[in-house]
């Protein structure tokens, strides 16, 4: 198996999307239920640097930056550790799942600099559905890292 900087390139069988919330192949994928939650990554990041007087363009590039920074950060041992007390199975992400969350990030930049209202009824809607699968951003980067 294809490693970069510890973490496999794309699990076996390769599949462009994973539909277990916490399967053998949940974050191995290019997507995953929890790429949803990305898109409410890159919305937040939108209203954040708009509020801080960013230019669209500079804003992106921040978020990209920032996304990806961040995906390193949560396939570290410590972060994986704190999911897994409440997703057993989670090994971390491979590399196709980060750039995949990276691109979701994206989408959500660009879906709020495109269409404000939608994006902030886009990411309530999002979080009530994903709340019982334990897949909000609420859950996933607040609670549980606060757990």
């Amino acid at each position: 198996m294809i490693s970069i900087f510890g973490r496999p390139l794309w699990y076996n069988p390769p599949k462009l999307i994973s539909y277990t919330l916490d399967g053998g192949d949940t974050s191995h994928q290019v997507f995953d239920i929890y790429s949803f939650s990305h898109i409410t990554h890159g919305i937040l990041f939108f209203f954040i640097l708009r509020s801080l007087h960013i230019q669209p363009l500079m804003g992106l590039c921040i978020t990209i930056i920032v996304e990806t920074l961040w995906e390193i950060i949560e396939n570290t041992d410590y972060i994986i550790n704190t999911y897994r007390k409440t997703y057993k199975l989670y090994e971390g992400d491979s590399v196709v799942n980060m750039i995949g969350d990276v691109i979701f990030t994206i989408l959500g930049y660009i879906l709020a600099y495109r269409y404000p209202v939608i994006a902030i009824i886009y990411s309530v809607l999002l979080e009530i559905v994903l709340y019982p699968y334990k897949a909000s951003l609420l859950q996933l980067s607040v609670l549980r890292l606060l757990d």
